[in-house]
């Protein structure tokens, strides 16, 4: 009802203001669009046990929790987690979903595929064989199934974990480099910093190229998810000559932005005074004129309807 009963005052508005105002109010119904209840957990595993230590997944978590607070998330952050403590942060994530929830995931360290499921490689994995995968690791589908049991709105996965694996070098059965590509459940796009099945460098700067470049567009206002994404893949193909390629899996239905779309222009020039009936307007171009008899009838009409339609409900 509520949805109904806004698209009403809408048309109501659109009526007793003119269009000029509907531009306005569409983009503040935007800006509407992306103040829901988010939530985001961040990992990036660095300080592996038995391999050389990767440079950027504990830079590149601190740095995208920075920004999603600053997006509005409520975030749980863990570097260099072990597996229960994996394993504990995402039942946490998940006892905050909801109906009415945004859920972002990140995750930055080492991950691998066997047999087409993907797995995220905690500091203490003790990996010697294909068949220790799933005893050391934590299976993708694990949180996955938080989004489907806690039936959150609209779910982001980001999987910066297709490095060059050394425990996959441990055993000759493993599934090959990066990450296997899975069907985004419903209301999720899993978005990875490589293509199914290549890796990606750990890069040699503050941040790994594809953190880098999510964290800039993450920031755009105005930029919709899927364009956000896009914006990465074109800027990390350009900085890679090709080499690596950002990829997604969707199947959003609704709209969302990291960054809201700016609308301080538009609330500057609802709220300047004015010219009075007669006076010529800021450009000079043309005086304003009352509103007309018809206007305040047509006015009252959709008024009365509006109140008869809520007592009605």
């Amino acid at each position: 009802m509520n949805r109904i009963l806004l698209k009403f005052k809408f048309v109501l508005s659109c009526v007793v203001m003119g269009s000029a105002a509907c531009l306005v109010l569409q983009s503040n119904a935007a800006v509407a669009a992306v103040s829901e209840r988010r939530v985001a957990l961040v990992i990036g595993n660095a300080n592996y046990a038995g391999v050389a230590k990767l440079r950027n997944p504990a830079n590149d978590a601190r740095a995208m929790t920075r920004a999603l607070k600053d997006l509005g998330f409520d975030v749980i952050e863990r570097i260099d987690a072990t597996q229960k403590e994996t394993n504990r942060a995402i039942a946490q994530f998940g006892e905050k979903l909801d109906a009415g929830t945004t859920a972002v995931f990140y995750y930055a360290g080492h991950g691998m595929q066997v047999r087409g499921k993907n797995y995220l490689i905690p500091v203490d994995a003790e990996i010697s064989s294909e068949s220790a995968v799933r005893t050391e690791t934590v299976d993708v589908d694990v949180l996955l199934d938080q989004f489907a049991t806690r039936s959150s709105t609209l779910n982001v996965v980001i999987l910066d974990a297709c490095r060059n694996n050394p425990f996959e070098r441990k055993f000759r059965s493993a599934a090959g480099g990066g990450l296997a590509q899975i069907e985004a459940p419903e209301g999720t796009m899993i978005a990875y910093a490589t293509a199914p099945g290549k890796v990606a460098s750990d890069g040699t700067g503050e941040n790994g190229l594809f953190t880098q470049e999510l964290l800039k567009a993450i920031r755009q206002p105005g930029r919709a998810v899927e364009q956000v994404f896009k914006d990465v893949r074109r800027n990390v193909m350009k900085a890679t000559g090709g080499e690596q390629t950002p990829w997604e899996s969707s199947s959003l239905t609704g709209d969302f932005y990291f960054a809201a779309p700016n609308t301080k222009a538009n609330a500057v020039a609802m709220e300047a005074p004015q010219p009075a009936v007669g006076e010529t307007d800021a450009t000079g171009k043309g005086k304003t004129t009352a509103p007309s008899s018809t206007d305040a009838q047509t006015k009252a009409a959709i008024e009365k309807r509006l109140r008869d339609f809520v007592n009605a409900r």
